[in-house]
């Protein structure tokens, strides 16, 4: 995956990174084993053909990924794509880049996934990571029902809810939480809980949308922070905390909307979803993994794209 340091990176260097990466065995093996073939070209022209390629992927159908419907594979495809996994870093990045970063961006999910992702961050900081804040990503996004014959919980309705009931079971303290509310100019709400843990400031936001009409995504969480919490700082190191199979694309759209405007370090790790403990879902599905590698292309190009008009 691209590395982007403190103070950010050069546009070619960047591009090397994608160049490898796209270049790499295991993508060649993939495409390949799917009837497609890499052309030659510069990083913005490849990457285009495989975001095109990459339909073929596709279980979403643009859905959410709780809509998705994997295919189900052959021995010898399945084995593939898993041992495809680590080499593009959807797999085996568990252990972060440095000892200590400024900020810890726990990224946002479900009841569930945001449990997982609070509890690897505390098992990272408790582990030898050092940082000064820690903040839990989320949104007013409303959870589906609990599945079967689950008792809904009344106080967790959103995904910031969720968030903020999993970072305080992960980071607990016995101070008061202090909250910060608002409304954007276009009507969306947001809030901000911060209190204090172990010698750090940790924060919950729940961000709002920046596309009009739709949830709160990804970028629009990492945007929340920026805005309503913490501007990072060109010294800044930050570490995103996820689940293995989403950090290539939740890499590339940090950098693109903390790195690259205000050339904070960025790193990002995900807790491994074969053995960590409070994922019960077990491996994932390899048509998840195909999925995410979509999306990981999709980022990045994205992400090229913009670099074309950025000067660091």
């Amino acid at each position: 995956m691209p590395a982007w340091p403190v103070g950010g990176a050069a546009p070619e260097a960047l591009a090397h990174d994608i160049a490898q990466w796209i270049d790499s065995a295991a993508m060649v093996a993939l495409v390949r084993a799917f009837g497609g073939d890499l052309p030659p070209g510069d990083v913005d022209a490849r990457l285009a053909y495989l975001e095109d390629f990459s339909m073929v992927w596709d279980a979403r159908a643009g859905g959410e990924r709780v809509d998705a419907r994997y295919v189900e594979r052959d021995d010898a495809t399945r084995k593939l794509i898993e041992a495809a996994a680590p080499a593009l870093g959807l797999a085996g990045r568990q252990r972060p880049a440095f000892d200590r970063y400024d900020h810890v961006l726990v990224l946002g999910g479900g009841r569930i996934t945001g449990r997982a992702r609070a509890q690897f961050a505390a098992e990272l900081l408790s582990t030898g990571t050092l940082t000064g804040t820690v903040t839990g990503l989320g949104s007013l996004r409303e959870l589906p029902a609990r599945p079967g014959n689950q008792p809904a919980d009344p106080e967790i309705v959103t995904e910031g809810d969720a968030m903020l009931t999993a970072v305080r079971q992960a980071f607990p303290s016995a101070e008061e939480v202090v909250t910060r509310t608002g409304t954007t100019a276009d009507g969306n709400g947001w809030w901000v809980r911060s209190y204090p843990s172990d010698g750090r400031r940790i924060n919950v936001v729940a961000a709002p949308p920046t596309r009009p009409g739709q949830r709160a995504n990804t970028p629009d969480t990492l945007t929340g922070w920026a805005e309503l919490v913490t501007r990072p700082a060109a010294t800044d190191r930050v570490l995103l905390v996820t689940t293995d199979l989403y950090v290539p694309f939740q890499h590339a759209e940090a950098i693109r909307v903390l790195g690259l405007p205000h050339r904070c370090g960025i790193d990002t790790v995900g807790f491994d979803t074969r053995s960590f403990g409070a994922w019960p879902n077990g491996p994932s599905h390899p048509g998840e993994l195909l999925q995410e590698l979509r999306s990981a292309i999709r980022s990045l190009h994205t992400l090229q794209r913009q670099t074309l008009h950025v000067q660091l």
